[in-house]
């Protein structure tokens, strides 16, 4: 099976994702399954690189899938090479670990 799959960027002058004009376009082959996961992956990976919310159907297709504006997740600062203040006990002073 062969399908095209547009993709569509959340734009602030649009009301409508009708009237969003399309981002991208992308012919994909594979069961029905596998296309509706490849075009959800590359909406995701759109939605991160845009930091945007985007929209995918099939060409000709009014019938939308979603994806929320996805941000990168925050890399968490490392305490193994600081020193972090701790309340003491009894709101006592506090202890440095």
């Amino acid at each position: 099976m062969e399908k095209t799959v547009e993709f569509k960027i959340r734009i602030p002058q649009a009301d409508r994702w009708e009237d969003t004009p399309v981002y991208r376009s992308k012919t994909l082959t594979g069961t029905k399954e596998e296309i509706a996961q490849e075009a959800q992956e590359i909406a995701e990976g759109i939605g991160f690189s845009q930091s945007s919310d985007v929209r995918w159907n099939y060409e000709g297709s009014t019938q939308g899938h979603y994806v929320d504006e996805i941000y990168p997740e925050k890399q968490m600062a490392s305490t193994k090479d600081f020193s972090s203040l701790m309340p003491g006990p009894k709101g006592g002073p506090a202890v440095a670990i």
